[in-house]
């Protein structure tokens, strides 16, 4: 029942849909049409208004040239020295005709002759139509289009009527060229002769002018034809040699429809016929006002004025969709069903995955836990033997290294896959950072008595600007793994090494670590960068790992805009190489390194707000060795109420923890940056957290602190803060 129902209720919106997408298609379809129709014809008057003004203006141009002649009485010898002055365009030319004999001169010479000027329209009939425009006024008269008899360009020609003036003595009539009229002697008396002044302008440059201003009429042609349908400008597609003809070649017509047709073709109007090829096409005919018996045609393909609408593709397409949707609906179904079992059945796998992991970081973290107990425990049960106590101790900050670094990792790879990490740049030796890595590694190759050599060549920058934390993550995690996974009495040779980079202001460092260690298979090269994933293999079960390292390297070294690049053969060794472009600090004036005894900080009082007691036992004794008086606020709140009233002096420094009860560290510190006490609001304010990444960093000093010290403390680090902030603040 329910299958039929649901079967039934398809049908129906298949139905519907297509009788909804069928009538609005047509609809669309209508508009659309109408809209195109209209704006063609719009824009085909347009084109009339350009071709108007373009033969008045230059009419007009025609016009002032004749006024000048008749006005100075110009003979013909001084009409064209005058036209070849004012005429100087390229394409165009100016002409002067006599009417009795209908020859004369040009500015231009033949095309095949640079001499001759001479120019004859006894073989060309196009002033029978003008005699009755010459004579009047406020009027465009033009020719129909001919061939230049000077250069056999298609032309037409703008008109105006002179009357030149003829000297008795005068040889312009005597000699063949123009250049003779210059040497004409003076008349004692003179009579005057009509001519014909004419602006020959060639057709092309006509047509140029009419560019239709969409591309959505990219096809679309210009002609111009006079009352008997004959072209003055042909567009491409127009045939015959008259648009009548044309019409009539290709469209089935009537004799009384045909005498309707030309009659009405010079009224602005529309029509549609077939072109040459059979294709329905729109035609616009638009009398050109400043002629007598011109007309403006506009073409285009109807296929151009329809396109952009009902597409039928489309239609049946969607149809054949729907249809298809409704038949396979069960089926698709089914398959859902069977792809929601597959999807439980990798979310299985996926917890089983989870317990593997969490099995695994439950053995990492326990092992230095275990360590930390059992030698806390022994240096106890042996206080009194010094030297007992104190290598216990240095195991012990080995162990509890090992666990900051495993907890890094984890809330690492969690930021860096949920796009949450950010880089925070400083100032840093790359030398120190060297010294430092190699202390590090010193420990576990004597352990395992491995040839351990580091090597650094042509550091010239000692100074680099860039995100310290995450450069010494990627160097340590993989330096040991090279160990870790180096067998005893093995090779490990560490690399550093500086080369120009095509960056300006930027070094290329080049950090390269070698082993001779059990190597890596081909197949797990190709997934060693994915998250929990760890070589399969009996050599390295007993090795402690979570299988993020890489990971997480990998990672940073994208973030940081590096490469990172293995080779490895099992049973061989393996290298890897790391290439960072690296920014150089610009040179202070003064040395973020000073000496431990550049600064006395024994006159500080810092206010320490930390909840935890041991906490604050740690911190308040290390501050103490050092001769800096400290003392506690419970919370957040505490520390405002003691700041309130604050005098100066009494209180350097504020280090303010995060996570506390009651008020947290961001909002005491935005409590105190608005207290009425001038002092207290500008006291320098460092977080001092396990908050510790770079985004927590952010975030503290967008509340208002000063600097970040990230717990466990590093007194070191601590001592450094302080002194920087006694070289940046008066002392009271």
């Amino acid at each position: 029942m329910k299958k039929t129902l649901i079967i039934s209720a398809n049908f129906l919106i298949v139905i519907f849909s297509i009788f909804f997408v069928v009538l609005y298609a047509r609809k669309q379809s209508a508009e659309m049409k109408a809209y195109n129709t209209d704006n063609f014809m719009t824009m085909s008057i347009g084109m009339e208004q350009v071709t108007t003004n373009y033969l008045e203006g230059e009419q007009r141009l025609c016009d002032s040239w004749a006024a000048c002649i008749n006005r100075r009485k110009m003979n013909m010898s001084e009409a064209m020295s005058y036209l070849k002055v004012a005429q100087r365009i390229q394409n165009i030319s100016a002409h002067i005709i006599r009417l009795d004999s209908f020859t004369g001169y040009s500015n231009k010479p033949k095309i095949d002759n640079p001499n001759e000027f001479t120019v004859s329209y006894q073989e060309i009939d196009i002033f029978s139509s003008l005699n009755e425009l010459l004579g009047q006024q406020e009027q465009v008269r033009v020719t129909r289009s001919y061939t230049n008899p000077m250069n056999g360009i298609q032309s037409i020609a703008f008109c105006d009527l002179l009357e030149l003036r003829v000297d008795e003595e005068d040889s312009v009539g005597k000699t063949n060229t123009a250049a003779s009229e210059t040497s004409t002697s003076k008349s004692k008396s003179s009579h005057f002769e009509k001519a014909v002044l004419m602006r020959v302008i060639p057709v092309e440059l006509l047509a140029s002018k009419w560019v239709f201003p969409s591309e959505k009429y990219s096809d679309a042609q210009i002609s111009m034809i006079d009352s008997e349908g004959n072209y003055i400008i042909k567009g491409k597609s127009f045939k015959n040699s008259n648009f009548f003809e044309f019409y009539k070649s290709y469209n089935q017509v009537t004799k009384e429809n045909f005498e309707n047709l030309k009659s009405k073709i010079h009224e602005t109007g529309m029509l549609t016929m077939l072109n040459s090829k059979g294709i329905n096409c729109l035609i616009v005919h638009i009398p050109v006002n400043t002629s007598f018996d011109w007309t403006l045609l506009t073409y285009i393909p109807m296929e151009d004025i329809t396109k952009n609408n009902i597409d039928w593709l489309l239609v049946f397409v969607v149809s054949i969709s729907l249809i298809v949707l409704l038949v396979f609906d069960i089926l698709v179904i089914m398959r859902f069903n069977r792809k929601l079992a597959a999807t439980a059945e990798e979310a299985d796998l996926a917890n089983k995955a989870k317990t593997v992991f969490l099995s695994t970081m439950s053995h990492d973290i326990r092992t230095p836990m275990n360590a930390i107990i059992g030698l806390t425990t022994i240096a106890e049960k042996n206080v009194e033997d010094s030297n007992s106590v104190s290598d216990n101790l240095h195991k012990i900050k080995q162990a509890s290294n090992h666990l900051l670094t495993l907890i890094n990792d984890i809330l690492d790879i969690s930021k860096v896959e949920h796009g949450n990490i950010s880089l925070s740049p400083v100032r840093f030796s790359i030398l120190e950072l060297a010294e430092n890595l190699e202390n590090m590694a010193l420990p576990m190759v004597r352990q395992k008595n491995i040839d351990f050599k580091f090597q650094k060549n042509n550091i010239s920058e000692e100074f680099l600007y860039a995100d310290k934390l995450r450069v010494n993550q990627i160097f340590i995690n993989i330096i040991s793994n090279a160990i870790k996974y180096t067998p005893d009495y093995k090779e490990v040779f560490v690399d550093l090494s500086e080369k120009p980079s095509e960056k300006e202001n930027f070094v290329k460092l080049i950090y390269k670590v070698s082993d001779k260690g059990i190597g890596m298979s081909e197949s797990f090269m190709e997934i060693m960068y994915e998250p929990f994933i760890r070589q399969t293999d009996s050599r390295i079960n007993s090795i402690q790992g979570t299988g993020l390292g890489l990971a997480i390297t990998k990672k940073m070294v994208d973030l940081m805009g590096g490469t990172i690049e293995c080779e490895s053969k099992e049973g061989e060794g393996t290298t890897f190489t790391v290439t960072l472009d690296i920014e150089v600090p610009e040179v202070e004036k003064d040395a973020p390194v000073q000496e431990e005894n550049n600064f006395d900080l024994t006159d500080m009082n810092i206010l320490v707000t930390e909840d935890m007691d041991v906490n604050w036992e740690v911190i308040s004794t290390l501050l103490g060795m050092y001769g800096i008086k400290s003392q506690r606020a419970e919370n957040g709140k505490v520390a405002v109420d003691i700041l309130r009233n604050v005098k100066p002096g009494e209180i350097d420094v504020v280090f303010m923890d995060i996570q506390m009860p009651v008020m947290n560290g961001l909002d005491a510190t935005r409590e105190i940056r608005k207290l009425e006490n001038p002092y207290a609001s500008k006291i320098p304010i460092i977080a001092m957290t396990a908050d510790a990444f770079s985004e927590n960093i952010a975030e503290c000093l967008e509340a208002g602190m000063n600097g970040h010290i990230a717990k466990p403390i590093d007194i070191n680090n601590v001592i450094r803060e302080l002194r920087k902030l006694r070289q940046t603040t008066p002392k009271n």
